[in-house]
């Protein structure tokens, strides 16, 4: 699978912020491994503060039947580096601030600053490991309409490696002992069929997530509906607030999501995502609205399988069976809502 993502929250029309993020991700249905490659750019401030990430993941899946249910444990692991950077030359210092002309002199010319950044503005690369895992559990694979549980948790910012260099988990752009806190994220969601007619399965997923660094909190209530997996339409509330500050500054938002996709000549599946957020509370007089765009492929075959002469094929068509779909006995392992032995 090949996917990219874009966001625009629009705080400068001239110099927009944005994060463009492609990543590849290859389920393996001749392993139980799985892995991903990640390239992003991060862009805040109309361009200010820049950020640069890389790195990989890896996943293995544990798959075992209990009575009636069938579960999909998932452990993975992900070692991403990142560095980010100030344009120092676009900011204004104190230093430089003529009290009769303000930031030139009497001719005209700029003022100039004793401020030298270190390292041209740019921090060192630094690591950002992290590991976690997902429970994914069909509660009756002997009910067409058999709803669906998935609940996870990881933990960002793991561990680190030392003080140096790619090793350690310093990202201070001055050179100050700043460590990235550890960061952790649990998530529930719920699958249910509500209606099934001919072809036609049209469900609910609601979804309540919730993550923690420091004092900052944040939560995350919605739901998606979807239909045959090709429509869905998801509206979600977020919130983010800090324990030592009183509830009166948090910020509330909210985001509209809408997705559609289908398989294009039994070899690959496509699928679009827009969606659209807006504050409700705290940094709505600061920001704009946020619009965020996002493509997956998801192509039918497994170019490593081939490579390793197994069997590449994703089974795709009239092979794909949902998680709510009846499941013979066996082991079996499920990727982006697709199972297979």
């Amino acid at each position: 699978m090949y996917q990219q993502s874009t966001k625009d929250n629009g705080t400068s029309p001239g110099v927009p912020d944005f994060r463009r993020s492609p990543d590849l991700e290859e389920s393996l249905p001749c392993s139980f491994f799985d892995y991903g490659l990640h390239l992003g750019a991060d862009q805040e401030g109309a361009g200010l503060l820049r950020t640069t990430d890389f790195g990989g993941r890896m996943s293995g899946t544990i798959a075992f039947d209990a009575g009636y249910s069938s579960h999909n444990l998932r452990f993975g692991l992900a070692m991403m580096w990142a560095s980010k950077r100030v344009d120092y030359s676009r900011l204004v210092f104190s230093d430089q601030l003529d009290p009769k002309y303000g930031t030139s002199n009497n001719n005209g010319t700029p003022n100039a600053t004793s401020f030298v950044p270190y390292n041209d503005g740019r921090s060192l690369w630094f690591i950002q490991p992290a590991v976690g895992f997902s429970h994914r559990i069909l509660l009756n694979r002997q009910r067409f309409r058999s709803p669906t549980m998935l609940y996870g948790l990881a933990i960002h910012n793991a561990f680190s490696l030392g003080k140096r260099d790619f090793s350690g988990n310093i990202e201070s752009i001055l050179e100050q002992d700043t460590r990235l806190p550890l960061r952790w994220h649990g998530f529930l969601s719920t699958e249910f069929v509500l209606t099934s007619k001919a072809r036609t399965v049209v469900t609910f997923r609601p979804l309540i997530a919730y993550q923690q660094q420091g004092p900052i909190h944040y939560s995350e209530f919605g739901g998606r509906l979807s239909v045959n997996r090709n429509l869905a339409v998801g509206l979600a509330y977020h919130t983010n607030f800090h324990s030592q500050e009183t509830p009166h500054n948090n910020t509330d938002w909210y985001s509209i999501q809408l997705e559609f996709g289908g398989i294009v000549q039994r070899s690959k599946r496509i699928d679009l995502g827009l969606a659209y957020a807006g504050n409700l509370t705290g940094l709505r007089n600061g920001f704009g609205p946020i619009l965020e765009i996002s493509l997956a492929v998801h192509f039918a075959s497994s170019p490593s399988c081939s490579l390793w002469g197994y069997a590449d094929e994703v089974p795709y068509g009239d092979q794909i069976k949902c998680p709510t779909s009846t499941l013979t006995p066996g082991r079996r392992k499920i990727y982006e809502s697709i199972w297979y032995q």
